[in-house]
This record gives structure tokens, C-alpha cells and sequence, in this order.
């Protein structure tokens, strides 16, 4: 792979169009490219910037675990192995502060054969013989042979971490292993054995993040890079805004429709609606759908949500009006990414209010907040470092944006 002298240089931002959705990272013949969600600004500083890769690595993996545990995301990134990149991570820092495995947690048995050890031997039951001392019980040290297999079993990890990640902390040798690809079941089974037996938490961390490079691998160090990334991020958008600024459970809030069918004793309920997002503060209730749309890049109308979007959130605001008596106020909103240091709108805040969307069909003079829904950008960025918990999430801001649509009233 070529050497990278500036981080910033092998980055590009995607645009969201059908052949520009791309978020993630590829691998290119000899060289890589980083793909960022639209509205991200790209750090110029290389330490910033491989921060930023990081982060973004991290929200993929969402992506990942979100396919696993709904069917909906199942097309996302297809049904191969995931590639464990937080692994590949966790491996290289701690090889750079700790080097290569050794065994720091002795494991001592009671057996007569081995090397003694003498400290916590002398501690146990004894008796004399003449002028000797015979101890029944000594301590004897456990064979090393297993902890040089885990070393190189760590090794050969770290070089394979080093081929798909190793370009962003610069040049790193890729230190030797004696690792044969047929004993990979052999590594794999002291593998499992170690993680059951360690109560060290640092040795633990290290042997199960092995274990899914291991496993990644099959054994086979010269595998081709894949690439780690989606081409559906709106999902990872949508998650992250429920994450940073989500505080109910969704499925307390799903309206639902009920069919009343002759020949049937009981109505039969059709499928309900779901909310991204529902936030509550005091008798004040917001109700968030999250939209990894166009329009903060672009100010183009036509990349806004469609009346159907507009409608599911007017019927969440109804039907929590109609079934919650403990909320004074239901507020709307769209949340689409936008970057605060380059965009048409010439704003610069992290968090922005830029209109709002009502429909043709609700009385106008109502004073229902829900019936007119704020459209908010959010910087792209920051939302990451939000869901990073590297930065505040700006809640106040948030709310306040929001109910600007309130002067519309």
C-alpha cells in the first residue's frame, strides 16, 4: 500500500446520490479511500483526521450490529463475516504501549512435576524428615509453551491489523510469527480456553479481540482487504440521532390501525406506524425523524421529505395528543445533516432551524405545535462526536431550534 503522508488527501465526502452513497472505507489496488456521510468536515490536521476515521469506523460498526438485530437492514452490507475493525484498533494501540504478549498472570498447580516456586510453596503445609524439610503440596509453574503460542498467535494479529489499518498511525513493522494456517482450530480452541480461565481484564480484552481476527481471517494472512463501509447510512443517521437525542422508548408512542372484518369475532390490527425519535422534557414532548437527505447541501426544495413523511409525523403528534394526558406541548421536527463550515445557508451553528413543513388538509388557525413540522440541520460532524461522547449534544440548542416554529403560530 502507499505511503500516506496526509490523511486528508485519501478522504472525500459523499455526495448521497444513487452512485455517490458510499460511507466507509475502500480498498484499491495498492491504495485506500475513506468515505464520509454528506455534511462532514473533513479535519486538515492528521491527527485530527485520523480522530475522524476513527469516529466514522465506529458508526459503521452500528451499521453492522443494526443488521444482525433487525431484518429491515438486512440488504445493508450483505450476509459476510464482519470485519472487526474496533479489533484491529484495540490490537494496534496495544501493541504500541505494550508490545507483544507475555504472561503477566501465573497460573500455579499443585503437581510434582515442573520448576518450583519457592515464594508461595513455603507458605503450605510441611514436615521434617531428619533435617529436611518436605513439602507435600509444592507449587509448581505452569508450562510456557502455551504462552508462546499466544504470542505468536498475537503477532500474526497484529500484522493482519496493520494490512487494513495500519496506514493511519504511519509506518509500522509487522513483527514475526511461526503460525502454520492447518493448526488454525488448535489456536482457536487455547484461545477459548485462555478467555474462560483469565481474570486478568486487560489479558481478557486482548485474547477475545484476537479471537475475532482469528476468526476473520480463517487462518489465512493473505486474504484480500475488504471493504468496511454502507451504502445506506441513513440508518446509522437515524440511530445516532436516537442515541444522542432520544430519551422514551419508541414503542410506547406506534399508532395503529384496527380492521373490523365481517367473519372475524376480534378486529384484526393492521401494521403500526414507528417514530425514529421521541424526546420528553418536563410536560414537553418532541417527537425527531431523522432524514439523511440532500437539502442541507444542496437548499434544493426537492431533497426535503415528501408529504407522506409529513403526514406520519402530524398522526404521531395526534396520537399522542389523543392517548397521553401528561404532555402540555408536541413539538415536530425533521433532523437532516448539513456542514456548519460549508453550506449554502451561510450558517455556521451546529444546530439550525430553517423553516418548516404544514400540511393543506389541517385547519390553519389550530394551535397544535405537532401540526407544523421545524426542519433542523444538524452538523455532521458534530452529531459523530456526539454519539462518540467526545462533545456536549447541545440539548438546549436542540429544543430551542425546534421551537422556533412556534412564531409561525
Amino acid at each position: 500500500m502507499k505511503k500516506i503522508s496526509k490523511l486528508k488527501d485519501i478522504c472525500c465526502v459523499s455526495t448521497n446520490y444513487s452512485d455517490d452513497n458510499y460511507v466507509g472505507i475502500k480498498f484499491l489496488e495498492d491504495e485506500v479511500k475513506v468515505f464520509f456521510p454528506i455534511g462532514y468536515e473533513v479535519p486538515d490536521n492528521n491527527s485530527e483526521c485520523r480522530k475522524s476515521i476513527i469516529s466514522l469506523i465506529k458508526t459503521i460498526s452500528i451499521g453492522n450490529k443494526l443488521i444482525k438485530g433487525d431484518s429491515k437492514y438486512s440488504n445493508n452490507n450483505g450476509n459476510e463475516k464482519e470485519i472487526p475493525f474496533s479489533s484491529f484498533l484495540w490490537i494496534i494501540n496495544d501493541y504500541l504501549n505494550n508490545g507483544l504478549y507475555t504472561d503477566k498472570e501465573k497460573i500455579y498447580k499443585r503437581d510434582q512435576n515442573g520448576k518450583i516456586n519457592w515464594k508461595k510453596t513455603l507458605n503450605t503445609n510441611f514436615y521434617i524428615s531428619g533435617k529436611n524439610a518436605i513439602y507435600l503440596n509444592p507449587y509448581i509453574e505452569k508450562n510456557t509453551l502455551q504462552d508462546n503460542i499466544i504470542t505468536d498467535i498475537h503477532a500474526y494479529c497484529v500484522g493482519i491489523s496493520i494490512n487494513y489499518i495500519g496506514w493511519l498511525f504511519g509506518n509500522i513493522p509487522i513483527p514475526k510469527n511461526n503460525i502454520i494456517e492447518k493448526n488454525f482450530d488448535y489456536y482457536l480452541t487455547i484461545l477459548n480456553r485462555e478467555i474462560i480461565h483469565s481474570f486478568d481484564d486487560h489479558k481478557k480484552n486482548l485474547l477475545i479481540n484476537l479471537k475475532k481476527i482469528l476468526e476473520m481471517s480463517g487462518g489465512n494472512n493473505k486474504s484480500y482487504l475488504k471493504n468496511y463501509g454502507t451504502n445506506q447510512y441513513e440508518y446509522i443517521w437515524e440511530y445516532m440521532v436516537n442515541e444522542v437525542y432520544g430519551n422514551e422508548k419508541v414503542d410506547l408512542f406506534f399508532p395503529n390501525s384496527k380492521y373490523h372484518l365481517t367473519g372475524f369475532n376480534d378486529p384484526v390490527e393492521a401494521s403500526r406506524l414507528r417514530p425514529d425519535t421521541i424526546l420528553s422534557l418536563d410536560k414537553d414532548i418532541y417527537i425527531l425523524d431523522s432524514k439523511y437527505y440532500k437539502y442541507g447541501t444542496t437548499k434544493y426544495p426537492f431533497h426535503l421529505p415528501n408529504t407522506d413523511s409529513v403526514q406520519k409525523q402530524i398522526t404521531y403528534g395526534e396520537h399522542i395528543k389523543n392517548n397521553f394526558n401528561n404532555f402540555e406541548n408536541i413539538y415536530n421536527a425533521f433532523i437532516i445533516p448539513f456542514n456548519k463550515s460549508n453550506n449554502p445557508f451561510e450558517l455556521s451553528n451546529n444546530i439550525e432551524y430553517v423553516g418548516f413543513a404544514e400540511s393543506s388538509w389541517k385547519n390553519k388557525i389550530s394551535n397544535n405545535y405537532f401540526e407544523k413540522v421545524s426542519v433542523i440541520l444538524l452538523d455532521t460532524k458534530y452529531l459523530i462526536d456526539c454519539y462518540n461522547k467526545y462533545t456536549d449534544n447541545g440539548l438546549e440548542k436542540m429544543v430551542a431550534s425546534i421551537q422556533k416554529v412556534v412564531d409561525e403560530f
